[in-house]
């Protein structure tokens, strides 16, 4: 045993004081953003959470991949009407407010999940998804304009601490949900999807009580002129809606959207419906997707401030597009777990690039509606492609539409180059 006199002990007592203060400056300019990611993995939680009982919800109650589809359609379109009112909303009444548009945003993403819970009917189905995507949209532009504000010189930094939370929440809620399908018993029965559903929207509620008690808004100078605020505001929402460069960043992001949310949604009913996957191969894949994206934000984000979003943009498009049709290929679990680690860290690598890159052209003082108009471009075009896909699967089954995502990929790639690579232009 090795023994130290009093002099060592307290030179090592303030090597370790200064290790945690060192840990603690650096944590604590920090803590906003994580407090801000976590409750963004709250958001990502319910999204991930239809994901994985998709499956299981069509076989209960008979539906088609048609039925599947228009599920997932009322939820991206229901997520791209609250994504019109809830930028402007944020903009123009959120000042020293942020903090609570994002508690009202996953209050409703618990609610939404102990509806779907006692859902029995596609209709039901429809409010809660529809409710679910109400919560995504409210955070968004609350949350990336509260970030924003408050880390003006670290935008893509921040913004891939953001969608860490984002992983997070996408990777955890499917992996405990496997858990729940897979492992957990009541009276020898597996626990349903209904009872998985209202389990997992207990965290969200944990959420709505940390963001109201320690996310604190940033004071405004500037409260007493609201009418020449939102004045200038509808000056430069008009700048906003009439910069061309923006055409093409949001068919990218809308892509990439696409990409995503078609993986996420035909990946687990290829392989329930195709290769008989259990809800644990399922769950891993998911989460090993997730993980991918949790590693490659913070690379990306970095990588993007230094050295433009461009290329990291196309490069997100490009393996996505090459890797995407080898699901169908592919009759090993764990080389689909694979793919679909490196598919993900492809895929959400372009989310805080194409954000950022949104925020460097718009009008600072439309940080919140370029968001809202961004994720309105991407879950209509998500919205468009689940319905279409849904009947395409119907008729042609589910390999053909990995083949889609890839071309699609492809194409928008080529025209992504075509944007131009700065990423200090500003409208102000």
């Amino acid at each position: 045993m090795v023994s130290y006199s009093p002099l060592q002990k307290i030179e090592l007592t303030d090597s370790k004081v200064k290790i945690m203060d060192i840990v603690k400056n650096i944590l604590k300019p920090q803590m906003p953003s994580i407090l801000v990611a976590a409750g963004h993995g709250g958001t990502h939680w319910v999204n991930a959470a239809i994901y994985i009982l998709l499956p299981y919800i069509i076989l209960d109650l008979g539906l088609s991949y048609t039925q599947a589809g228009l599920i997932m359609t009322v939820f991206h379109f229901s997520t791209f009407f609250a994504n019109a009112i809830s930028g402007p909303l944020v903009d123009l009444r959120g000042k020293e407010k942020y903090s609570n548009f994002q508690a009202y945003s996953l209050l409703i993403g618990g609610i939404a999940m102990v509806l779907m819970s006692i859902s029995s009917t596609i209709y039901s189905l429809f409010i809660s998804v529809a409710m679910i995507g109400v919560c995504i949209s409210l955070w968004h532009p609350a949350a990336i304009t509260y970030l924003s504000v408050n880390y003006p010189e670290n935008r893509g930094f921040v913004l891939s601490i953001h969608s860490i939370g984002a992983s997070l929440g996408d990777a955890l809620s499917p992996l405990l949900a496997a858990f729940f399908l897979t492992y957990v018993t009541i009276n020898g029965s597996n626990l349903s999807w209904n009872t998985t559903s209202i389990l997992l929207s207990l965290p969200l509620f944990i959420l709505v009580l940390i963001i109201i008690f320690f996310l604190k808004d940033k004071k405004n100078s500037n409260q007493g002129i609201t009418s020449e605020k939102d004045d200038n505001y509808f000056a430069d929402l008009k700048l906003l809606l009439v910069n061309i460069q923006l055409v093409p960043l949001f068919l990218v992001a809308g892509v990439r959207t696409v990409t995503q949310n078609g993986v996420l949604i035909f990946m687990p009913l290829y392989l329930v419906a195709n290769e008989g996957a259990s809800a644990a191969v399922i769950g891993a894949s998911l989460f090993s997707m997730q993980m991918g994206g949790l590693i490659s934000g913070p690379i990306a984000g970095y990588l993007s401030d230094k050295h433009g979003r461009k290329i990291i943009a196309i490069s997100s498009l490009l393996v996505s597009g090459v890797l995407v049709p080898f699901y169908p290929l592919i009759s090993s679990n764990i080389l689909i777990i694979l793919l679909s680690a490196v598919i993900g860290f492809a895929i959400y690598a372009g989310r805080p690039v194409v954000q950022g890159w949104a925020l460097d052209i718009a009008p600072s003082k439309t940080s919140g509606s370029v968001i809202s108009l961004l994720f309105m471009m991407q879950v209509g075009s998500a919205a468009l492609f689940a319905m279409i896909a849904g009947i395409i699967a119907d008729r042609y089954g589910l390999a053909i539409i990995f083949i889609i995502l890839s071309a699609v990929c492809i194409i928008t790639l080529v025209i992504a180059s075509l944007i131009p690579a700065s990423k200090t232009i500003k409208i102000s």
